[in-house]
């Protein structure tokens, strides 16, 4: 392998076309010939057959593949592998995408603020639970504008405040099979026509 590899360049590195993939076992080619290379654990793209990677030839006999040079199909999804257990660190770290998909047993946000902002929020889940330790003004009022609105709930929706006033500019509905109002001393129904039943 050192005379294949100092026959090539004299330094030991070199690139190849991925032939065929298992796992981490690359069968590639070039004018070397065909030489059993594996991925390098820096190599964080996997690299896929057609793809053109860079080759280090070692002394010991052994090749690694350390770098995807050119994708084969530039439009084919690519996997960018990391250890079980991997870490991203940076003062400010941003990810754009015209399409962003989490997903994961368990995914966890914890920030200083946190802060979410978009166009349209959709929510869908068996169940929401919201633990907080201490809650500041902003959270003791808040506030929200919406063009429209429209939540459904298949089993109970409860909620529990001091004081509850709702405000409707043109007409408030209430549909039901059964509906209950109680106060415990005082009911007001005001209005310039009220019709019952």
């Amino acid at each position: 392998m050192e005379a294949l590899a100092q026959a090539y360049n004299g330094s030991g590195l070199t690139s190849g076309i991925v032939r065929a993939r298992d796992g981490d076992a690359l069968l590639t080619a070039g004018s070397f010939g065909l030489v059993r290379a594996r991925r390098a654990e820096g190599c964080l793209l996997q690299p896929e057959p057609g793809d053109t990677v860079l080759l280090a030839l070692l002394d010991d006999g052994n090749a690694w593949a350390i770098s995807v040079l050119q994708r084969a199909d530039t439009h084919a999804r690519g996997d960018v592998l990391l250890p079980a257990r991997a870490r991203l660190r940076a003062r400010e770290l941003s990810l754009n995408a015209e399409e962003l998909q989490l997903s994961g047993r368990t995914i966890g946000l914890r920030a200083g603020l946190l802060t979410l902002g978009g166009h349209l929020l959709l929510q869908g889940f068996a169940a929401v639970r919201t633990l907080c330790r201490d809650l500041k003004e902003r959270a003791l009022r808040h506030s929200g504008h919406y063009g429209a609105l429209d939540e459904k709930v298949d089993d109970l929706a409860h909620r529990a405040a001091g004081r509850v006033r709702s405000e409707a500019r043109t007409s408030y509905r209430l549909r039901a099979e059964r509906a209950d109002i109680r106060a415990a001393e005082q009911v007001d129904i005001d209005g310039r026509h009220i019709k019952v039943g």
